[in-house]
Order: C-alpha cells, then sequence, then structure tokens
C-alpha cells in the first residue's frame, strides 16, 4: 500500500479518468493464524491521517482469495504525514499478509453516496470482471443496462468502478444488502414482469442478461462479505 500510494501521488499529473470520485482499492490475505491481528491493525488504524476517511472495510465470507478489502475514497496529495503514516501501517501489514494487491478505480457512485448505501448493510456483494479484448465499453453499458434491470424489478443496484491503474480487472460493482436472506429473495414479482424489465432495460430478453455478459469477459470473481466492524 505505501508503494502504492506514493505512485499515485507521481501520477497526480497524468490525466486519469475521473467521473464522480476516484477511489483506491486493497486487498490482503492474511498469512495463517494472523487474521485476528490484521482484522485488529485495520480497525485500529488512523485511516484520516493516511487518506482522510475512514474507507470501507470488507471481510471476506465466501468467493474470492482475499481476506479483507479495503475501499476509500483516493485523494491525489499524500503529503509527508500521510506517507509516514502510510508507511507504518505498510511495516505492520508485512508481518500479518502473506497478499497484498492495490489498484485505483473511479465511479458515477460519489464517495457520499456510497458511504450511505454501505450504512447499516450486512452484506456486500461483490463482482470482478476482466473484459474480452475490445469489449471494455461494452462490459461497462451491460452492467449499467443490469443495474437499470435490478431497479425495474426492485432490486437492489450495483455500484460501478472502473479500474484505472494496477490490476487486470477492469470493473467491479458492490451491492450492499441487509442480510444474505434479503440478498437471496430479490427478484421479478413474476417471470413475465422480469422480461418485460429486460427488454425495457435494453437486453434481447431476459436470458440474455447473463449469455451477453459471458461474451463480453475472459474472467469472473464473484464475491460475498460482511462489514469489519
Amino acid at each position: 500500500m505505501k508503494k502504492f500510494l506514493i505512485g499515485l501521488t507521481l501520477l497526480g499529473g497524468l490525466s486519469l479518468p475521473s467521473i464522480a470520485d476516484d477511489y483506491w482499492v486493497t486487498q490482503l490475505r492474511a498469512a495463517p493464524g494472523k487474521f485476528p491481528a490484521l482484522l485488529e491493525l485495520i480497525k485500529k488504524t488512523d485511516w484520516q491521517a493516511i487518506d482522510g476517511s475512514t474507507p470501507l472495510m470488507m471481510r471476506h465470507s465466501q468467493g474470492n482469495h482475499w481476506d479483507v478489502m479495503l475501499l476509500g475514497k483516493h485523494e491525489e496529495n499524500c503529503a509527508t504525514a500521510c506517507i509516514e503514516a502510510t508507511a507504518t501501517f505498510e511495516k505492520q501489514v508485512r508481518n500479518l499478509a502473506d497478499s497484498e494487491v492495490s489498484f485505483l478505480a473511479t465511479s458515477e457512485t460519489n464517495w457520499d453516496d456510497l458511504q450511505k448505501e454501505a450504512s447499516g448493510k450486512g452484506l456486500y456483494h461483490i463482482e470482478m470482471f476482466n473484459a474480452a479484448a475490445g469489449k471494455h465499453e461494452a462490459l461497462l453499458r451491460q452492467r449499467k443496462i443490469e443495474n437499470k434491470y435490478l431497479g425495474l424489478t426492485g432490486q437492489v443496484e450495483n455500484a460501478i468502478f472502473q479500474v484505472t491503474f494496477g490490476t487486470d480487472v477492469d470493473i467491479f460493482t458492490i451491492g450492499f444488502h441487509d442480510s444474505l436472506s434479503s440478498f437471496a429473495a430479490g427478484g421479478p414479482e413474476s417471470p413475465k414482469a422480469g422480461e418485460k424489465a429486460a427488454v425495457d432495460a435494453g437486453f434481447k430478453n431476459r436470458a440474455d442478461i447473463s449469455f451477453h455478459l459471458r461474451e463480453l469477459i475472459v474472467s469472473h470473481h464473484d464475491t460475498l462479505a460482511g462489514p469489519v466492524k
């Protein structure tokens, strides 16, 4: 994370895509037996000193290789105090984590709205997509019209993020749900309503939601997580 944030400071003069807000993401996999200590470190870290705000902290439940995912608003300038605080955190992480992946993304969902969506929610549904060659814009469109379908059928819409630096993932989404049961219970009122909503959203039919997505990606990770408390 230290090298990542310093690198982003150096990239501040470059023209990175900025739609609403830029975000930093860090995924950590704990060393054997170190998970409790890693969680404690994350909870006790002075995030205000590092990036000016406390990130969303997600504890893996099933479906991926990381244990904890952090997502926060990225501020371009990392002054001396920020660099020192980040270095302290990084030094402690090195003793607790076997793996660390950090990257930058941007989203039309701004930081304030993202925090409101996450507030009080007990389950995060995280999907990460690797676009096929030449399919990046089409994948982004698919994610947006699937959100429209979700809204038309009364389901939770996802925050959509475009990765701009640091990983081979191209797009990822996060849906914030009350619980696993509410996540599993969502859906259209009837097959007929589902078909109409899919067409109105921009798909050929309801089946096209998944088939079209498969045409646009080379890999996909589907993960459930809960908030770090």
